[in-house]
């Protein structure tokens, strides 16, 4: 289906804005209404400047969430695969209980039953939007693809186009979509990977997040619904009780667990620098608040599903104490002294309802918002933007205010033109056929020079551009034309002019950080890894560009650099720190065991992502002897991160540290043998602790 814009508005020429902008150099109009688009939940933009958006008929109406049958908490929390979800939904929902299913449970098919077969009368929607006059107005718009309504599926919530491809995601599913003659419709669909969402849990967990990362992998998030998910190479990855960020390769390889105990973060965002952000909702339990999250490689943020059903009524139904760690244990608050080891903890409590979620590439809106974070706060009707500054090892915010107000904002995204388009939900939490697009930017520089350029070279063929032309491209103000740049060398395997510019100490920083990136992806070999492991700027006089320096040793697993990293543990910057420690997991070995043990000893437990960092370089370099061997140490932060570095082993040598003197290091050693999946061979040292045992 096809519409104009005057169709889209009604034919109102006069359209109120209710909403009110922070900035007054800023003017938002605008874009797009119903119908041309309805109940918007995410939005992405290719580079062409037509715009994806995702629309939801199934939240509230045939999404099902467990709130609303609380009989059903034990099945549900029992599931742990799809088949096993889709068996529940058909027992619970079969035919001959339709009587008495119809006090919630529409015939929505007319079949004259009400029964699991309803769940399939409502479909998800993606829209595709164009303004083909360039007036700042949607004049064009097509059902690029529709269905998406199989018992099981839950709320489309993600939508990413990119390379000629358009990822989508709906439980239990990341779709992989094309338009193959151009005609606006997706005529091929591919599930690119399937297990997602094992549980009913709650509505609105969704699967999300769609991003390019700064490796050129693709990037996204799962709610707390949890997934047991089979790679292309035939592993496993099971984590049916948790949230967490995935990545892969474009091809569907090397599909990765990035970080885990998330609740439900709805979108992800990358920095200049390739730190990755988000805020991550809270569990509606009393005195907790959402949190602003740096999410590392392989963290544990100390969220799981079962939290949710201790606290509020939830033990009655499950039959199990009213104690939930999250709370009681105070593993939602930033950093105290005490708190468990295994998790990263939040940088600080923010935000109500966070939806979503976008970085500024650099030449959008203006010089005020370079820099900057945008976040949709759906049930507040707002969007905030904020910025970070280095703290340590991780960031603190700052500047945090209110963007744009009276809006209940659910979507949010950047396009080519370097415009912020902001999707408004035009009602509260349930679809409501309504929905409208409103762009936000400086009327003084929207038609600037550096924004048409940007366009042109987004919309270009990277491929067609040379070598020193993308090399000078790795220093644009745009952080997406930085990244095409950087893709394409890699592609073309330019491992001599990356590595030229990435030790060139006159360069311009961010290029030099892209030359890292770059070299991260390219193949592996003998001979360039040892250039690299001498030649890699790790004496560089900017901190970042040493940071990057000892990522890339870890992403490369550079063995011959370790004597570097291990000098790096000593450097006067954390973040160095932090990036050597993780490097060492990767490129270490037991011989680096020690310098990481004095690293957490010189911490002190105060910078709670360097003990992560640490843990991690434990994890992939020591051997279990040496953890265990340092139940004897003197230093509890060392302690208590080799017995967080044996859970994440599942090593039985746990139990060595139930003895501990410190209460601290007792806890962690109980907690990594009993939660999760447990430690089996150790949990009967863990009950002898038990009075009368």
């Amino acid at each position: 289906m096809i519409l104009g814009l005057g169709q889209a508005l009604g034919q109102n020429p006069r359209i109120q804005i209710p909403f009110e902008l922070q900035d007054k150099s800023l003017r938002l109009t605008e874009w797009a209404r119903q119908p041309m688009l309805l109940n918007p939940v995410a939005l992405s933009f290719d580079y062409e400047g037509r715009l994806y958006v995702v629309e939801t008929a199934r939240r509230g109406t045939v999404d099902i969430d467990i709130r609303s049958h609380k009989e059903w908490v034990i099945e549900d929390l029992s599931s742990e695969t799809i088949p096993q979800l889709r068996r529940m939904f058909r027992t619970k929902m079969a035919p001959e209980l339709s009587e008495q299913n119809k006090s919630w449970l529409a015939d929505r098919n007319g079949d004259g039953s009400h029964d699991w077969r309803d769940l399939m009368a409502v479909k998800e929607r993606i829209h595709l939007l164009q303004d083909t006059d360039d007036d700042g107005k949607a004049d064009v718009a097509t059902v690029f693809a529709e269905g998406f309504n199989q018992e099981i599926n839950g709320v489309m919530a993600g939508v990413l186009p990119y390379r000629g491809d358009v990822f989508a995601t709906i439980y239990p599913d990341v779709w992989k979509l094309n338009d193959i003659n151009d005609d606006g419709y997706a005529d091929k669909r591919e599930v690119f990977f399937h297990g997602f969402g094992v549980h009913a849990a709650f509505d609105g967990h969704d699967l999300h997040g769609l991003t390019v990362g700064p490796d050129g992998k693709l990037y996204f998030s799962v709610g707390d619904n949890g997934f047991s998910v089979r790679t292309r190479e035939g592993r496993l990855l099971h984590h049916p009780n948790t949230g967490g960020v995935l990545r892969c390769n474009w091809d569907g390889s090397g599909l990765e667990v990035f970080a885990t105990g998330l609740r439900n973060v709805q979108e992800l965002a990358f920095d200049d620098f390739g730190n990755l952000f988000s805020v991550d909702n809270d569990g509606d339990i009393r005195e907790e608040r959402e949190r602003f999250v740096y999410i590392t490689e392989g963290s544990d943020s100390g969220w799981r599903l079962n939290w949710q059903f201790k606290k509020g009524g939830w033990p009655g139904r499950t039959q199990t104490p009213e104690y939930c760690p999250w709370i009681d244990e105070k593993l939602w608050l930033p950093h105290w002294p005490g708190q468990a080891a295994y998790i990263t903890p939040p940088m600080s409590e923010f935000s109500v309802g966070p939806g979503g979620f976008k970085y500024n590439p650099g030449t959008a809106l203006n010089d005020r918002y370079k820099g900057a974070f945008f976040l949709c706060e759906f049930p507040v009707q707002k969007v905030t933007a904020f910025k970070t500054e280095p703290k340590g090892a991780y960031f603190k915010m700052v500047d945090e205010h209110i963007f744009l107000f009276g809006m209940m904002a659910s979507a949010i995204n950047f396009g080519p033109d370097g415009s912020l388009y902001v999707a408004n939900w035009d009602g509260k939490w349930q679809p409501n056929e309504l929905g409208s697009i409103w762009m936000v930017d400086d009327p003084a520089i929207r038609k600037s020079e550096q924004r048409k350029q940007v366009a042109e070279l987004l919309r270009s063929n990277f491929a067609s551009h040379t070598n020193p032309i993308l090399i000078g491209l790795l220093s644009h103000a745009d952080q997406r034309i930085r990244l095409e740049a950087q893709f394409e060398l890699a592609r073309r395997d330019r491992f001599d002019e990356l590595l030229g510019l990435a030790t060139d100490p006159k360069g311009d920083r961010l290029a030099r950080v892209h030359a890292m990136w770059g070299l991260g992806q390219l193949r592996a070999g003998r001979q360039r890894d040892k250039r690299l492991a001498k030649r890699l700027p790790f004496a560089d006089i900017d901190y970042e560009i040493r940071a990057q320096a000892a990522k890339l040793a870890g992403t490369r697993a550079l063995t011959l650099a370790t004597p570097r990293l291990v000098d790096l543990l000593c450097d006067k910057s954390a973040r160095v720190q932090f990036h050597a420690a993780m490097a060492l997991g990767q490129a270490g070995s037991s011989e680096t065991t020690s310098h990481l043990f004095a690293l957490l000893e010189r911490n002190k437990d105060r910078d709670a992502y360097i003990r992560h960092a640490a843990i991690m370089g434990l994890t992939g370099s020591a051997e279990p002897e040496q953890l265990i061997a340092s139940s004897s140490h003197g230093s509890a932060a060392v302690r208590v991160a080799a017995v967080a570095a044996l859970r994440r082993l599942r090593h039985t040598g746990a139990e060595k540290f139930l003895n501990d003197k410190s209460e601290w290091v007792l806890r962690e050693a109980v907690s990594a043998i009993h939660d999760d999946e447990s430690i089996l061979e150790a949990l009967p040292s863990v009950a002898n602790l038990l009075p009368g045992s």
